[in-house]
């Protein structure tokens, strides 16, 4: 079993709603591309290990928020 990300949609409100718990950054992100797919809007995973926020979708557009350095992001896959 690998690292659990929980992927997150956010409201209209700003407020985070939860979609889903998944193993693995890859995995995370490709749930997420189709879920921005099917459902448009702003996504993002959020790593249970580290607490922080790995990836944002923001409709096609894929960010990596900056304060994560590339050998962090590898640290949670």
């Amino acid at each position: 079993m690998g690292t659990k990300f929980d992927i997150f949609k956010k409201l209209p409100d700003g407020h985070p709603l939860w979609v889903k718990a998944v193993d693995g950054l890859e995995e995370a992100r490709a749930q997420l591309a189709c879920l921005a797919a099917s459902s448009p809007g702003e996504y993002f995973i959020y790593s249970l290990r580290t607490g922080r926020v790995v990836h944002v979708q923001l409709g096609p557009r894929e960010i990596t928020p900056k304060r994560m350095l590339p050998q962090e992001i590898a640290s949670v896959v």
